[in-house]
């Protein structure tokens, strides 16, 4: 596995360096300081991960994200908790939001991990602010809840927030098979292929 650490403090790419080589399935590591030079390296390094700050020189984060979501599985690492960021963010195709703090090698390899099965990684700030917008929207009504049982709904709108199967099984008194054929039984219904594209058509059904 490839990962590619963009952010324009040396510091900060050198602190994350050194976690990659204490994780087993990272292969090769390779870094960017801006959002323009993390789209040019990914062309000839073709990253599987790239782990990507927000607020940077010449082009930020967000803005090298539709380019970088092309190729490669992108979690945002930054400080940057604001609400609307990480909205954007998970909008424009970011398989995970976490912000700078106490991530140690274990919280690293595990978002890796995650997003290279299919799921998403979201840390505590971005799970809260996506929660409170989850249940403005709710208040507004989704208009897929037409097309879904109730607990299909349910399933989906646990899983928008970021939660595993597993914590979502524990949150609804399932069993975790049972998660997951609610889960395929709404892909289906909802046209879409695995879970990133089933929470993103929610999200957008959300905001419309």
């Amino acid at each position: 596995m490839k990962v590619l650490i963009v952010d324009d403090n040396a510091i900060v790419r050198l602190g994350l360096g050194r976690i990659l080589n204490r994780i087993p399935d990272v292969e090769a590591v390779a870094e960017a300081a801006d959002g323009s030079e993390a789209i040019e390296i990914a062309r000839t390094f073709v990253p599987d991960i790239v782990l990507l700050d927000v607020r940077m020189p010449r082009m930020n984060g967000l803005e090298a994200l539709p380019y970088l979501t092309e190729t490669a599985a992108v979690i945002m690492l930054t400080s940057d908790e604001d609400a609307a960021t990480v909205s954007k963010a998970m909008d424009c195709g970011a398989r995970g939001y976490l912000v700078h703090g106490s991530l140690g090698a274990e919280q690293v390899a595990g978002a890796i991990e995650t997003c290279r099965q299919g799921g998403l990684v979201l840390g505590p700030e971005a799970a809260a602010h996506l929660t409170l917008q989850g249940a403005e929207r709710e208040r507004r009504g989704n208009p897929l809840l037409d097309q879904l049982t109730e607990r299909e709904a349910e399933v989906l709108e646990a899983a928008a927030r970021g939660k595993s199967n597993k914590e979502i099984a524990e949150e609804q008194f399932l069993a975790p098979r049972t998660v997951k054929n609610y889960l395929n039984a709404a892909y289906v219904k909802l046209g879409v292929h695995n879970r990133a594209e089933a929470i993103i058509a929610w999200r957008q059904a959300e905001a419309s």
